[in-house]
């Protein structure tokens, strides 16, 4: 999912990006096989995932992510795990005030604590990604002209 925010973005525009982020997770915050995400969880969840529509806005908007090679793949991963890191330590921090219990610090930390091994395992997996995936799709899209502006519902 975070590659298709990030590539939403960088291909459409924020509007775009930032709405399947929102829009994904509505649904699968809502039905979920281990259960919904409480309200206050979900807007964490929405507002976090929008920082991949963020950074494929800003990367097209600074023309990052053109051209080709390994250093493009090399940023664009590094893009994506920073992304992860960003999301994970969001949502950890707001578990640990919200479901732990004891004084807020010690939520705080032991969620961060606790959240290390799933933190890895997605931001690795996001850098592999965003290497290995992402600039293929871009590639693709722009080979096929894909790159097309999604107007405003206001200008009309």
């Amino acid at each position: 999912m975070d590659g298709l925010v990030f590539l939403g973005a960088n291909l459409f525009g924020f509007e775009v990006g930032g709405s399947v982020a929102i829009l994904s997770w509505l649904v699968y915050g809502t039905i979920n096989p281990y259960g919904s995400a409480t309200p206050g969880l979900l807007l964490v969840l929405m507002g976090s995932e929008t920082t991949y529509a963020l950074a494929g806005w800003g990367m097209r908007r600074l023309n990052l992510a053109v051209g080709s090679g390994m250093s493009r793949r090399v940023v664009l991963g590094f893009v994506g795990f920073v992304c992860a890191a960003i999301y994970d330590f969001i949502t950890n921090v707001y578990t640990g005030i919200y479901f732990y219990a004891g004084p807020i610090w010690n939520r705080v930390v032991y969620s961060l604590i606790m959240g290390i091994p799933f933190s890895l395992i997605h931001e690795v997996s996001d850098f592999l990604v965003f290497m290995l995936v992402v600039p293929v799709l871009i590639s693709a899209f722009a080979r096929l002209g894909s790159q097309v502006r999604v107007e405003s519902v206001a200008a009309h």
